[in-house]
């Protein structure tokens, strides 16, 4: 990726894609999904919830769960790790003008849907229209919204060129990488999409080809996708809520991987079972409350300060996670994304208690429980009944503010009730489970915190609006920093912790799982490891490439390899990967 104007952020990235490149090139790929697995004909994988039949606008995943199941039907034009570019999936290269405010996306013109027909720009052009002018679903915020793409043309049948409101220079980073393309042909004569009950058909390397609900989901694999066969020629997932019972199965060998990492206090014991792995899946995942600011005391930021002062964090990471993990960060952002700048979350009990005097919110009457407008201050959470984890936080984060006088209630749902109540903003406190999309994209901090978290201070209302005037990377990067300095002093959510995620599979079934940042294991990645791995060499090649002379303020981005040097590194890498691959490898990769 190419990005005019000198910045330290790019002779940092600039540094490290060079240094990815002599690692591949001298070390060779490791990792889970280093090697080219023999073809299997059939895994089944447990997951945790029913989440629709997986459309865009049918996806229903219940709080914190990701869309990695949308992405085995739906292909996006670049695929996204979080702390690296992207990386050209759908498209070959992009390129914007110098404001940022035009696009230019080349697309490859080998593509089918999963019906037979052709791929072309009329679909991409055709989805973000789609996308802007109709109902909301996960995805259209990145074309009505953040940003507004006020048209998308194709100019001819692999080239399209998008046209936002304002300035925006991470299209290619956030919303070309995030939006699931559909075929016109199919959804231009669909009137209400949301009630569109039809098995969805992509470009995805897996077909949808079953589905029973609150029971199981099938795929079959896309034998013509345009990156080869995938690995595993059918998928089973059944839906198992439970997390004792989803990795019961797996030590039984009933399933063979499932898509939630495993719990801190079964990691042990699933590690002991024959044949089982571990793996650390680098998902970008958080724990956090959300708190209903319309509700009195929470209305009140010197309230909710006091709140935050009063929660151990490091406790909850020693106790809940048994130490697999981090403090949550008042950053909000996770800490491995590019964007996140380091802020400490202060525990201080006693000046917690202090601020809460100074508030007149006291214990007037000696009972441990401090009144607000002469009632005791009694708050409730809600956490979803499926997690003992998040029940488990709950209840320590209640020991640890009645030792400065607020009661807190824990209050366990059903995951269907909790997206319910949530919602329609019917609790005080939320107990929620932060997402790669919602911890790993810089626009979820100018979008989420308001349509999400409904977060308002003047201060971040000022910062937002200078974020989206930004015509750089660079600049709206800074922004965000300063945004994120803010909410050292008025946090838009209780960030209690960062989970590390360790994933569990059975080896003798499939060894191809690739760990991708922010994504975890189960991801299009780890079904296509070949091609993908000779994907992510090419982009990293690419990126090493000096950039040539522009005007200052532009930027461009060329998905191609740029130089003959640049061809033999490559030619150099696929070679020794694939003399790699043959010898096999289990240690983390990306």
């Amino acid at each position: 990726m190419i990005v005019r104007g000198a910045s330290r952020w790019l002779l940092r990235r600039a540094t490290v894609a060079l240094l990815c490149i002599l690692a591949v090139v001298v070390l060779g790929p490791t990792g889970a999904g280093a090697q080219q697995p023999e073809r299997v004909e059939k895994l089944t994988i447990a997951t945790e919830a029913d989440k629709g039949n997986l459309t865009p606008y049918s996806f229903r995943p219940p709080p914190g769960v990701h869309s990695e199941m949308v992405g085995l039907i739906y292909d996006t034009l670049f695929l996204h790790p979080y702390t690296e570019e992207p990386i050209p999936w759908l498209a070959t290269e992009a390129s914007a003008n110098a404001d940022a405010t035009t696009w230019t996306v080349k697309l490859r013109d080998d593509v089918t849907w999963h019906d037979g027909e052709e791929f072309t720009a009329e679909d991409v052009a055709f989805t973000y229209d789609y996308y802007r002018d109709g109902p909301p679903n996960r995805y259209t915020h990145h074309a009505s919204d953040v940003p507004v793409v006020e048209s998308a043309e194709a100019l001819d049948a692999t080239t399209v060129e998008f046209t936002c409101e304002r300035p925006c220079p991470t299209l290619d980073l956030v919303t070309l990488a995030d939006l699931p393309i559909l075929p016109r042909h199919i959804w231009e004569d669909v009137e209400d999409p949301q009630t569109y009950t039809e098995l969805p058909v992509g470009t995805g390397p897996y077909k949808l080809a079953e589905y029973m609900e609150d029971r199981s989901y099938r795929f079959e694999a896309n034998e013509d996708y345009f990156l080869g066969p995938p690995a595993v020629r059918e998928i089973e997932m059944p839906i198992v809520p439970d997390p004792q019972s989803t990795f019961l199965a797996l030590q039984n060998g009933q399933v063979q991987t499932a898509t939630r990492p495993a719990p801190p206090e079964l990691q042990e014991r699933i590690g002991g079972a024959r044949d089982v792995e571990t793996v650390e899946g680098k998902r970008f995942s958080s724990i956090f409350f959300r708190f209903n600011a319309e509700r009195p005391p929470l209305d009140q930021p010197e309230f909710r300060r006091a709140l935050d002062m009063a929660i151990n964090r490091q406790a909850l990471v020693d106790t809940v996670l048994l130490g697999r993990g981090r403090p949550g960060s008042p950053s909000f952002m996770h800490p491995d994304s590019r964007w996140f700048e380091p802020q400490e979350a202060a525990f201080d009990p006693e000046q917690a208690g202090a601020v809460l005097d100074e508030t007149g919110i006291t214990d007037s009457d000696g009972d441990g429980t401090r009144e607000y407008e002469g009632e005791p201050v009694s708050l409730s959470v809600i956490v979803p009944a499926n997690d003992p984890l998040q029940i488990r936080t709950a209840e320590i984060v209640a020991q640890q503010l009645r030792e400065v006088g607020i009661e807190l209630r824990p209050e366990s749902l059903d995951p269907g009730t909790l997206s319910q109540r949530q919602n329609a903003l019917d609790f005080e406190l939320a107990s929620f489970q932060g997402v790669p999309h919602l911890l790993g994209d810089p626009t979820q901090m100018i979008e989420s915190l308001a349509s999400l978290l409904f977060y308002s201070n003047p201060e971040y209302e000022g910062l937002r609006e200078e974020w989206f005037e930004a015509p750089t990377v660079e600049q709206q990067d800074e922004t965000l920093r300063e945004i994120q300095r803010l909410f050292a002093e008025d946090p838009p959510a209780f960030t209690l912790y960062y989970p590390d995620t360790t994933y569990a599979y059975n080896s003798s079934a499939y060894s191809g799982w690739i760990p991708v940042e922010g994504h975890g294991i189960f991801n299009k990645w780890s079904f296509i490891p070949e091609a993908s791995e000779r994907l992510r060499v090419e982009t990293v090649a690419q990126r090493s490439a000096p950039a040539p002379a522009e005007e200052p303020g532009g930027r461009t981005t060329l998905y191609v390899l740029l130089g003959a040097g640049a061809v033999v590194l490559l030619a150099f890498a696929v070679f020794l990967l694939r003399r790699r691959s043959a010898r096999g490898s289990n240690e983390d990769r990306i």
